[in-house]
């Protein structure tokens, strides 16, 4: 039987890691939830859309001042996190930063799993994004990592849930010495811009985002729009929409949008009944995940605002003893938001530890972003794992 791991006389919250971190990455289950946060700044995060969105779904206003809001609402979301997807794959200038940090990210992992000295677990790490960016994939096949992302065949790839939990062994040319290789299960709970619907029941990978570009050629200028930023209110939106009618080019718009399989942010996420139970089947595999027995959880980017998430999270917490969380929080403001909407103080466990940027004179040293993760927790705790330098932000990590 594992042995139940103790936690006291450490003050984690307060941002300080402990040497039994180590023991961890050796002895558990690991599995890493990624939120938004991580593709920053390349990608917008969410903001308050989501709230927004709701909201606006029961405002009482005619049906075509609504329109025109949503399809701001989604304008701005598509600007800001999906249409500069086609950049990542080509490489541009400024994303690179953000790519390399990942490659960094996943490299350090590799190499932390290449060094496992346990026989009993696997060398892999499940990876549960609410991502729908193409970072994780493109940081994965320029590494040559070996991953599980749900999809098999070469000529027309398709998703299904079965492919997930698959190992990979190597045995050498000339001795036939066999090797476990270390392996990421990719799990993308909110969909992605690969994942394109080919039958009702099936989805196919699709590489080249031409979903992404048939949405961007759709013409949907300021003038047919409202003014939407991140600090924006309903009442405000309402008031510029009032008495206005909708543009047909806006039902295009909106049109194109609806075939991407993404889970939408709003209340009301799912357009299609195969996202809808995709998005619950992988959802389950995240709860399965994390009632395993000595399982460690790293949350990185992520707010917790989505509430399935949410909940499935802090069941596991209360139901699993030998669960270990760790929330790392981009500020000390976002730890305090992030322990309130968790009700921390009131797991029953008391495995949930949130890290936050150290002060001074009241004010965050730095902000966690992906860069100062790989720098401030990783390679600080596996340095002996990692046999290059790791943390430059803008060096190219080779394959």
């Amino acid at each position: 039987m594992a042995k139940i791991r103790q936690w006291s006389g450490y003050n984690l919250r307060r941002g300080h890691f402990v040497d039994e971190i180590r023991d961890i990455f050796q002895d558990s289950n690991l599995n890493f939830l990624i939120g938004s946060g991580l593709s920053s700044p390349f990608l917008r995060t969410l903001g308050n859309i989501e709230v927004l969105l709701t909201d606006l779904a029961d405002a009482s206003c005619p049906e075509d001042e609504k329109k025109i809001i949503r399809c701001s609402l989604y304008k701005q979301y598509f600007d800001g996190v999906i249409v500069r997807n086609p950049d990542i794959l080509a490489l541009a200038e400024d994303a690179l930063t953000v790519l390399n940090n990942y490659k960094t990210f996943l490299k350090t992992i590799n190499s932390i799993l290449l060094s496992r000295k346990s026989t009993i677990l696997g060398k892999e790490a499940n990876l549960f994004t609410t991502n729908l960016d193409v970072f994780i994939e493109k940081s994965i096949e320029d590494l040559g990592l070996e991953c599980n992302d749900g999809f098999n065949g070469r000529f027309l790839p398709s998703f299904n849930l079965t492919n997930f939990k698959k190992s990979h062994f190597k045995r050498s040319l000339h001795y036939d010495n066999k090797s476990e290789l270390p392996v990421f299960n990719l799990l993308k709970l909110h969909g992605s811009l690969t994942w394109k619907l080919r039958t009702a029941d099936t989805i196919v990978f699709s590489s080249d985002l031409k979903q992404v570009s048939e949405i961007g050629a759709c013409v949907c200028s300021p003038s047919m729009l409202v003014d939407v930023s991140g600090t924006s209110r309903l009442d405000a939106l309402l008031s510029a929409a009032r008495g206005r009618r909708a543009d047909p080019a806006l039902d295009k718009f909106m049109s194109a949008y609806d075939k991407l399989l993404i889970v939408n942010p709003t209340k009301e996420k799912f357009k299609q009944s195969l996202l809808n139970q995709t998005y619950y089947e992988l959802l389950r595999i995240y709860s399965n995940e994390l009632e395993k027995e000595n399982t460690t959880l790293f949350v990185m980017g992520f707010s917790f605002g989505d509430q399935h998430i949410r909940d499935v999270t802090l069941r596991a917490a209360n139901s699993n003893p030998t669960l270990m969380i760790y929330v790392v929080a981009h500020s000390t403001q976002a730890q305090k938001e992030i322990e309130d909407r968790l009700g921390i103080d009131h797991l029953k466990n008391d495995n949930v530890r949130t890290i936050s940027p150290p002060t001074k004179d009241g004010k965050d040293s730095f902000a966690y972003d992906l860069e100062t993760i790989n720098r401030e927790i990783f390679s600080k705790q596996f340095a002996n794992e990692i046999t290059d330098n790791p943390t430059s932000p803008t060096a190219e990590v080779p394959a």
